[in-house]
């Protein structure tokens, strides 16, 4: 096998010998691996999301003693069913009130489609996985990357979502007329983009067994962690300095503008909350990953890593099962359309009418548009048309 090190610095030969890696990555993976049950007892390194070398073993796993197990199987179970529960109602809450159809609520669409993904495709799998290694009972290699894969991209996407919604957060408080007038478009296109680099991350995954594998990690963990890090705080702290800087004289000249300001900062607020908890759930991952790459020597014995392992792994996948009950905690529609839904899953009744059910495919921008001809109609007056900035009043309808 001809060596990879490269005794001069050149562009070319470097972009030659990362494609030939990959290739072989991607030959191992479908050749070798024989995609239908070839299964190889081999030791779990480099585990999802970069873990790297974890110094797991079924014979550090003999010791873990059956209740142990057991029990951190059913908490996982659990998990799985809170997290498909919880953002199953919060899409089906989507679909059947308008109401909540906004730009804002797109984006965490976007962000519960992929926690539902957490609870039917990577928990089962991490299940299986260490089930199967514990008793013995080895699987495939196509499983064990399926695996690795599939929660490299739902991870991912995660987080860049996370990132898009903090991005139209800003603008919305900070441009906020800019931001009325922006195309759907270009939030459709912020939306797509997280996934797709989620996607390209994902199939580079099989570099991470090679000779490459510190440069993955090192990539891994800097443009799908601490630069969205960076540029989520960069962004709710542009909201704080901003909120706090706009005159209090301007916002209570009309009443509707002060409500509409103080809808903007509470679902920014919310949000906030969100990546907040996202952050605190991911950061144990993301340090063991570098770890196990960079310092495995300063992890602890097997059995303590693998505890270590799936108490790190339960802490980021349990934040799909907390952001779609703290979006309902701060939202008074998304918790009447929660109530609607379980006073007609559990009781079956149809006299629990509610005035927000779809009747088609209408999409509602996150701001109504109101101005001061509708508001002197209601009261007799006679209408005037205005159409500067003071005239438009954006209230959030989440």
């Amino acid at each position: 096998m001809r060596s990879l090190e490269i005794e001069k610095p050149d562009l070319l030969g470097t972009t030659k010998s990362f494609v030939k890696l990959y290739a072989r990555g991607i030959v191992c993976f479908c050749v070798k691996g024989r995609l239908f049950g070839n299964k190889r007892n081999f030791r779990m390194e480099n585990h999802d999301n970069g873990t790297g070398n974890t110094n797991t073993s079924p014979a550090a796993l003999e010791k873990m003693n059956m209740t142990e197990l057991a029990c951190i199987t059913v908490l996982y179970c659990l998990l799985v069913v809170t997290i498909i529960t919880g953002n199953g109602l919060l899409l089906t809450s989507f679909v059947m009130n308008r109401k909540l159809r906004t730009v804002t609520n797109t984006f965490i669409v976007s962000l519960s489609l992929s926690d539902i993904l957490v609870g039917l495709v990577s928990i089962p799998c991490w299940i299986y996985i260490f089930l199967s290694q514990y008793i013995q009972r080895p699987y495939t290699i196509v499983g064990y990357h399926f695996y690795i894969t599939s929660d490299i991209f739902i991870g991912s996407a995660s987080i860049l979502q996370l990132t898009s919604i903090s991005i139209e957060r800003c603008h919305a408080i900070v441009r906020p007329l800019r931001h009325r007038t922006l195309s759907m478009k270009v939030f459709y296109a912020m939306i797509a983009i997280p996934w797709l680099y989620a996607a390209i991350m994902a199939s580079l995954q099989p570099v991470q067994f090679g000779r490459w594998k510190e440069v993955y990690t090192l990539l891994m963990t800097t443009t799908c962690f601490f630069v969205p890090f960076v540029i989520i705080l960069v962004a709710y702290i542009t909201i704080y300095v901003f909120a706090r800087s706009r005159p209090v004289r301007i916002l209570s000249r009309h009443r509707l503008h002060k409500k509409a300001y103080n809808n903007e900062i509470r679902l920014s607020a919310t949000v906030a909350m969100i990546t907040l908890l996202f952050i605190i759930a991911w950061m144990p991952l993301f340090v063991v990953s570098v770890l196990a790459t960079y310092h495995p020597h300063k992890l602890p014995s097997p059995l303590g890593t693998d505890r270590l392992l799936k108490f790190v792994k339960f802490c980021h996948y349990s934040n799909s099962a907390l952001n779609p009950f703290v979006y309902a905690y701060r939202n008074r529609e998304m918790i009447n359309t929660f109530r609607y839904l379980g006073h007609k899953l559990l009781c079956k009744e149809q006299n629990f009418n509610m005035p927000f059910l779809a009747t088609g495919t209408s999409f509602v921008r996150s701001y109504n548009r109101i101005t001061w001809h509708r508001e002197s109609s209601r009261k007799g007056k006679v209408p005037e048309k205005k159409h500067d900035e003071q005239s438009v009043i954006m209230i959030s309808t989440v």
